[in-house]
């Protein structure tokens, strides 16, 4: 069976990759020192970026623009349907502090995710760890409207009574639809950084195929069905490689 790509694939990629660059906390410094940094960083473009080639730059910062407008899309999408559930009677259906809890993590979410949509990077803050942290400050925000619809949607955790009126208003206002494009064009975003990666590797030179020779070497494999891996998952493995924080 085909497996299943979807932005929290992405979303997992980049937070797996941040935590391993984060510093380990000694002994004296509470782990609440140890939050994860939102926005873009001060730091300085590193000296790996400084040394891409023009064509590989290129090659990052249009599959990032692609990128945060599929993100933006499924925040705006994910926004609606969390307003026409807050508006929707059943909500309010059951007096209980439960669900009260219920509407206020969708009000947060709306907030939020209206928050995301407008956040701009700054022209002279694209670089590479300044648009890893852009990318996954919409992520993270994202990800609260999925969490909060995988949880209703679950087949195996016992649902309480607010959980199941919220999963069938979901359901109401497009919570199915909208998970079932968002892996449709996840998958899609994968295979495309392939064919946009199949560009990149057939305009360099000698020498530049030389300085990129392990990535060369990756692609020569996967386009010899080495690697085991169908096209959606070989764009998520060089999604790593192209959206990474260097620390």
């Amino acid at each position: 069976m085909f497996k299943k790509i979807t932005l929290l694939s992405f979303t997992l990629l980049l937070a797996m990759q941040l935590v391993a660059c984060l510093p380990r906390p000694s002994s004296s410094e509470s782990e609440d020192d140890n939050t994860i940094p939102h926005g873009t960083s001060t730091t300085m473009p590193t000296v790996a970026e400084s040394a891409m080639s023009g064509g590989r730059k290129r090659l990052e910062v249009v599959l990032f623009k692609e990128y945060i407008n599929l993100l933006n899309s499924c925040l705006q999408r994910s926004n609606q349907i969390a307003k026409d559930v807050l508006a929707d009677p059943s909500m309010t259906s059951i007096e209980s502090s439960a669900m009260e809890h219920e509407r206020n993590i969708l009000t947060k979410y709306v907030r939020d995710s209206k928050e995301a949509l407008t956040a701009i990077l700054p022209a002279d803050k694209n670089d590479q760890n300044n648009r890893f942290f852009f990318a996954m400050g919409k992520d993270f925000v994202l990800e609260d409207f999925n969490g909060f619809n995988r949880r209703r949607a679950s087949t195996t955790d016992e649902l309480t009574p607010e959980e199941k009126v919220s999963w069938e208003t979901l359901k109401k206002h497009g919570a199915l639809e909208y998970t079932e494009d968002m892996e449709k064009r996840s998958k899609d975003f994968g295979c495309h950084i392939v064919d946009e990666f199949d560009k990149y590797m057939k305009s360099l030179s000698v020498s530049e195929k030389e300085k990129e020779k392990e990535m060369v070497e990756v692609w020569d494999k996967y386009t010899k069905n080495e690697l085991n891996m169908d096209k959606a998952e070989f764009g998520e493995k060089l999604f790593l490689q192209l959206f990474q924080y260097e620390s």
